[in-house]
């Protein structure tokens, strides 16, 4: 199991600064969730890409921002037939990927849960832990068939340089996946380091804590992994205590950003608009209530990039005075629909209810 320091921790550990938004390259208007966390306002976005300078900012420690990406070395070791020591250069060299995907932190949402018994556990993330982005690399699966994976392997472990290595199982099948990217670029750009650059890994459709940022280790090994941010962390527990599984795949999910809740507008024609996503597949259908889903109407999706990526729907409305709840709900390909209420559980994460709108119209 990897458990010593490599050099690329070591350079991590010495770079452990807390930092302001603009030194960090962000907009001020990102909304702080304690010291290393930040959220993204939707209704600031302006396309189906997130800026850089707009997504949102998950950290389970210190902010790493000085790895050297001409001396940073990823390590490939376990079950293969040959350990591997690549640079940059050398994923580089590799036949190059670029996917459009959606990354949504697994708590994204957990203000939303009701105390129930008691509240949940977590950053108090609203609706904005989540972006959407372009994302250039090359396949995990291209460099675990360099290394030639060895009969027996379960899980595949990849380490972080971040205060004293982030460690997270991923099952063999999944890595397998094409779309599972060692991603250098975002969004035509270098990979920013307060996004885990110089490389990172990235999970589509997953809880974001399976895309382990300034990625320095991957081991493949013979088990489930049972780290903490596997066993414990990032586990699904009941009412009762009970682990009732891991965090894996988002489910599909729809918020409204325009208008945003509490707004006061005017009468007349008006455009409820949004984003939907599923880590289960593409979005089918988006419908749009305009009374509190007493009654639904179909909304047109007017912008999508694929089946990993979220997608930007809009829905005319005649508004006339009074108050009113404006609601969403999506549909994906596979035929989950965006429930009424979420799964409640003990630390607040996946929560997909729909997502309800109060709205006063003069």
């Amino acid at each position: 199991m990897i458990s010593s320091k490599s050099g690329n921790e070591k350079a991590a550990d010495e770079a452990l600064v807390n930092l302001t938004l603009e030194e960090l390259g962000k907009d001020p208007r990102l909304i702080p969730q304690q010291t290393t966390n930040y959220e993204s306002p939707l209704e600031l976005m302006d396309g189906l890409l997130t800026p850089n300078e707009l997504f949102y900012i998950r950290s389970n420690g210190p902010i790493s921002v000085n790895i050297d990406p001409e001396s940073w070395r990823l390590d490939v070791s376990g079950l293969v037939e040959q350990e591997l020591e690549l640079s940059l250069a050398d994923l580089k060299a590799l036949p190059q990927r670029m996917i459009t995907a959606f990354l949504e932190c697994s708590g994204n949402s957990r203000n939303r849960f009701p105390a129930r018994p008691t509240a949940v556990e977590g950053t108090n993330w609203g609706n904005g832990a989540i972006g959407n982005a372009e994302w250039t690399g090359v396949s995990l699966r291209t460099v675990l068939e360099q290394a030639g994976v060895r009969e027996g392997a379960v899980e595949i472990v990849s380490q972080g340089g971040d205060f004293g290595g982030m460690q997270r199982g991923l099952p063999i099948d999944a890595a397998l996946d094409p779309n599972v990217l060692l991603v250098w670029g975002m969004n035509g750009q270098e990979l920013p380091p307060v996004h885990g650059g110089p490389v990172r890994l990235l999970v589509p459709g997953w809880g974001a804590i399976a895309s382990t940022k300034w990625l320095v280790g991957l081991e493949i090994i013979d088990h489930p992994f049972d780290g903490f941010y596997n066993a414990d962390n990032y586990v699904l527990y009941d009412e009762t205590g009970a682990a009732t599984g891991p965090v894996t795949r988002m489910p599909v999910k729809s918020v409204i950003d325009s208008p945003v809740s509490g707004a006061t507008i005017s009468a007349g024609p008006r455009t409820i608009a949004g984003y939907a996503w599923s880590g289960h597949g593409g979005i089918a259908k988006v419908e749009v209530s305009t009374d509190g889903g007493t009654t639904w109407a179909g909304a047109e999706i007017v912008q999508e990039a694929g089946p990993l990526s979220w997608i930007r729907f809009e829905h005319p409305w005649e508004a006339r005075s009074g108050e009113t709840r404006l609601r969403s709900r999506a549909t994906d390909s596979q035929g989950n629909i965006q429930p009424e209420e979420a799964v409640w559980n003990a630390k607040g994460y996946q929560m997909n209810a729909i997502f309800e709108v109060p709205v006063t119209v003069r």
